[in-house]
Protein backbone atom coordinates (compact mmCIF):
# COMPACT_ATOMS: atom_id res chain seq x y z
CA UNK A 1 0.00 0.00 0.00
CA UNK A 2 2.81 2.55 1.02
CA UNK A 3 4.16 2.08 -2.90
CA UNK A 4 0.88 2.87 -4.28
CA UNK A 5 0.37 6.26 -2.14
CA UNK A 6 4.34 7.12 -2.59
CA UNK A 7 3.34 6.78 -7.02
CA UNK A 8 0.38 8.00 -6.59
CA UNK A 9 1.58 11.31 -4.77
CA UNK A 10 4.63 11.58 -7.39
CA UNK A 11 2.17 11.36 -10.08
CA UNK A 12 0.10 14.09 -9.02
CA UNK A 13 2.61 16.32 -7.81
CA UNK A 14 4.17 16.01 -11.46
CA UNK A 15 0.65 16.78 -12.93
CA UNK A 16 0.17 19.83 -11.02
CA UNK A 17 3.84 21.32 -11.29
CA UNK A 18 3.40 22.17 -15.00
CA UNK A 19 2.14 25.95 -15.05
CA UNK A 20 0.03 24.90 -18.60
CA UNK A 21 -2.36 22.16 -16.95
CA UNK A 22 -2.36 24.46 -13.98
CA UNK A 23 -3.97 26.99 -16.08
CA UNK A 24 -6.25 24.08 -17.56
CA UNK A 25 -7.40 23.15 -14.41
CA UNK A 26 -8.15 26.98 -13.59
CA UNK A 27 -9.83 27.47 -17.14
CA UNK A 28 -12.18 24.78 -16.62
CA UNK A 29 -13.18 25.56 -13.19
CA UNK A 30 -14.84 28.90 -14.39
CA UNK A 31 -16.97 26.53 -16.99
CA UNK A 32 -16.55 23.44 -19.04
CA UNK A 33 -15.00 23.87 -22.15
CA UNK A 34 -14.03 21.55 -25.08
CA UNK A 35 -10.01 21.44 -26.11
CA UNK A 36 -10.60 23.60 -28.86
CA UNK A 37 -11.50 26.27 -26.75
CA UNK A 38 -9.09 25.67 -24.48
CA UNK A 39 -6.63 25.30 -26.72
CA UNK A 40 -7.65 29.22 -28.28
CA UNK A 41 -8.22 30.53 -24.74
CA UNK A 42 -4.61 29.51 -23.85
CA UNK A 43 -2.88 30.24 -27.13
CA UNK A 44 -1.52 26.60 -27.26
CA UNK A 45 -1.60 24.14 -30.13
CA UNK A 46 -4.56 21.68 -30.07
CA UNK A 47 -2.28 18.32 -30.14
CA UNK A 48 -0.82 20.10 -26.96
CA UNK A 49 -3.79 21.09 -25.46
CA UNK A 50 -5.29 17.68 -25.84
CA UNK A 51 -2.01 16.01 -24.31
CA UNK A 52 -2.24 17.78 -21.64
CA UNK A 53 -5.91 16.90 -21.33
CA UNK A 54 -5.29 13.33 -21.45
CA UNK A 55 -2.59 13.74 -18.65
CA UNK A 56 -4.73 15.38 -16.54
CA UNK A 57 -7.71 12.59 -17.34
CA UNK A 58 -5.54 10.25 -16.48
CA UNK A 59 -4.45 11.15 -12.84
CA UNK A 60 -8.39 11.94 -11.85
CA UNK A 61 -7.88 15.99 -12.20
CA UNK A 62 -10.24 16.24 -15.03
CA UNK A 63 -12.74 14.51 -16.20
CA UNK A 64 -15.21 14.76 -19.39
CA UNK A 65 -18.60 15.56 -18.39
CA UNK A 66 -20.84 15.28 -21.67
CA UNK A 67 -20.24 15.21 -25.57
CA UNK A 68 -21.37 17.47 -27.97
CA UNK A 69 -22.78 16.74 -30.99
CA UNK A 70 -21.59 18.56 -34.35
CA UNK A 71 -22.67 18.74 -37.73
CA UNK A 72 -23.29 15.48 -39.78
CA UNK A 73 -19.99 13.74 -40.64
CA UNK A 74 -17.60 15.86 -37.91
CA UNK A 75 -16.95 13.99 -34.86
CA UNK A 76 -18.41 14.86 -31.11
CA UNK A 77 -16.84 17.41 -29.03
CA UNK A 78 -15.78 16.65 -25.93
CA UNK A 79 -16.41 19.14 -22.76
CA UNK A 80 -13.93 18.69 -19.93
CA UNK A 81 -14.22 19.69 -16.55
CA UNK A 82 -11.81 19.54 -13.36
CA UNK A 83 -12.52 16.74 -10.79
CA UNK A 84 -13.87 17.50 -7.49
CA UNK A 85 -10.27 17.21 -5.30
CA UNK A 86 -8.66 18.59 -2.80
CA UNK A 87 -5.01 18.38 -2.24
CA UNK A 88 -3.59 18.81 1.43
CA UNK A 89 0.14 18.08 1.77
CA UNK A 90 2.26 18.66 4.77
CA UNK A 91 5.45 17.44 6.07
CA UNK A 92 3.45 14.49 8.23
CA UNK A 93 1.41 13.57 4.88
CA UNK A 94 4.43 13.20 3.04
CA UNK A 95 6.07 11.20 6.13
CA UNK A 96 3.46 9.23 6.73
CA UNK A 97 3.59 8.01 3.07
CA UNK A 98 7.18 7.68 3.12
CA UNK A 99 8.09 6.12 6.54
CA UNK A 100 7.44 2.59 5.14
CA UNK A 101 9.84 2.24 2.26
CA UNK A 102 12.59 4.64 1.88
CA UNK A 103 12.82 7.78 -0.36
CA UNK A 104 13.38 6.31 -3.73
Amino acid sequence: MGEDRKELLLKTLKALANPTRLKIVASLAEEPKHAYALSKELGLSYPLTHLHLKGLRKMGLVVEVKEEKRAEGLPTVKIYAPAKFELVLTPEHIREIYQNGGTD
